[in-house]
Order: C-alpha cells, then structure tokens, then sequence
C-alpha cells in the first residue's frame, strides 16, 4: 500500500498520526497523581521511529512479551489488542466480546515496563482497533496496542528524535477521568472558537526561518534588540531555540504559543544550542507586546 493512501486509511479510521516535529528534542509535558510505583529518577525508554511517524516502544505487560505499542500524545487512552491482553493475563480468555471490534471494554495493566521505565495499576481499553490491523499488515510488524494519556499523563516526557530515546519524569497532578467525560464531550455543543497566538509580554527577538524537517534543531534567533529582556538574558543572534519555558519549540506558533503562556516580570527558562553546545538561560519579559 503507498503510504500516502496507507495515512489516509488511518485518519479515517480515526487513529492519529503523530508527525514528528522538526526539532531534536520535543517535551511533551502532561501531568497526572501517578498511582503506579514509578521510579524516583527519571526512566530513559528507546524507541522506534517507523515510516508513519509514529513512534514504536518494545515493552513487556505483566511479565510477559514483548509487545509492541505506538507511543501515540494525542490518544486519550492506553489500548491492548485482544491477542495482547489475553496472553499478558490483562483480561481472561473466556471474557464476552462485543461485535464491534471485539470490544471487551475496561481493563487494568497490572505492571508495564518499557526501558528503565516501570508503571503499575495502568488503565486500559481492550479491542481490536482495525487501524492497527492495517498498519501492522502495511508495514508487516506486530503491533500490539497504543501507549496514551494514562500513562504519559504521570510524567514529564522529554522525546529526543535524534536519539530515538524517550525520558519520563514523575510529576503529582491529579488525573481526569477522560473516558468517562468522553461521551459529554462528543455529544455537547459544538462551537467554533478562534484562539490568537500572542506573546504575553516583551520579548526583544525576532525569529528566522526553519526548515520544519525532523532533523532541524528548532527555530533559530534571527535578530536581538539591544537592551531587550532577550539581549539581557543572554540569547544572541544565530542561536537556536528549543524549549521555552518547559515547551519545546519546532515551529514559529510553537514559540508563540509557549510565550503565551509567560507573564511580564515571570522568569521563564529558554534552551538553545549555540555552536552545537545546549545552553540554558533565563529570560524576564517585559511589559508591552
């Protein structure tokens, strides 16, 4: 199958593909009360990046594996195949299925480790998503079911695209119930709403062009105005933006987006590579626009 048709077969089947952005270092930052026995430190997991965009992570469930599961930011839940969770022990063997795509409904991972990372008391849907069925067969991998926000809502989770290397942070946030607000959700009003991207506060830079690949670091700095709360905090031109304030930065509305959210007189931390050397500097914008 070409993989163009292959992209559209699965945004219609509803499961998204997860481009990556055109940075060396992404953070993708959702915060949840973790209930799993989650390592003090931060867990480094390795992963796969296949030719959908999508990232592949080899884990084990309950002991047993391994298994294989898209790391997908933009599912709002962690989903098992049938074969999976049978022979994991996540569900019996003997439970009902539904006719649309063998639903057996909710579901608890006891243990899932990927990596260094180890999490407990996971929740999780079982059923045969038949977008995974057509990935696996398009690309001829076993994949098992996709990795969501019930896992990666427990932690801090930097994505190293260079490195093919995730690392999970524990954060303490409590978790929302997106399954059971989910049929609110779809069935309330819809409402076309215009969001304007803005800086909150003054800056003093103005940025270049990127070239939007996924080996381009970030944005790079085109110009600092002299005596701006950018020339002060240390940012020069040439330097390229990663992170602003906790947000990764791969493109122009992502910088926009992330200074958004930073008030004047708040310092915010802003990473940048300067000759290839990750430099980390903190800023204080101003008042004004």
């Amino acid at each position: 199958m070409h993989i163009k048709s292959f992209k559209a077969v699965l945004a219609l089947l509803g499961l998204g593909i997860l481009v990556a952005p055109g940075s060396a270092r992404a953070q993708a930052t959702a915060t949840a009360k973790a209930t799993a026995a989650t390592p003090a430190k931060a867990a480094v997991v390795p992963f796969e990046m296949l030719s959908t965009n999508h990232m592949l992570v080899k884990a084990t469930i309950n002991g047993k594996g391994p298994y294989y599961l898209i790391f997908d930011l933009g599912a709002p839940i962690t989903l098992l195949g049938n074969k999976a969770a049978e022979s994991s022990g996540v569900i019996d063997g003997k439970a009902p299925k539904a006719f649309l795509f063998s639903m057996r409904g909710e579901a608890e991972i006891g243990r899932l480790e990927s990596g260094e990372l180890k999490a407990t008391k996971l929740p999780a849907i079982v059923f045969d998503h038949p977008a995974l069925g057509v990935m696996g067969r398009a690309l001829g991998r076993q994949i098992d079911g996709i990795i969501g926000f019930t896992l990666f809502a427990r932690y801090k989770t930097t994505i190293d695209y260079q490195a093919s290397k995730m690392t999970f942070r524990p954060v303490d946030f409590a978790m929302r119930d997106l399954l059971k607000e989910l049929p609110d959700r779809l069935m309330g009003p819809k409402t076309a709403k215009r969001r304007v991207l803005s800086p909150a506060g003054l800056w003093g830079l103005r940025l270049g062009p990127t070239t939007g690949s996924v080996n381009s670091p970030g944005i790079p700095i085109a110009e600092v105005m002299p005596d701006s709360p950018a020339a002060k905090g240390g940012l020069k031109p040439g330097d390229i933006l990663t992170t602003l304030d906790g947000r990764w930065t791969a493109s122009t509305a992502d910088v926009y987006a992330a200074a958004s959210g930073v008030e004047p007189g708040k310092k915010a931390d802003v990473i940048v590579l300067r000759e290839g050397k990750e430099i980390t500097l903190s800023l204080e914008p101003a008042d004004g626009a």
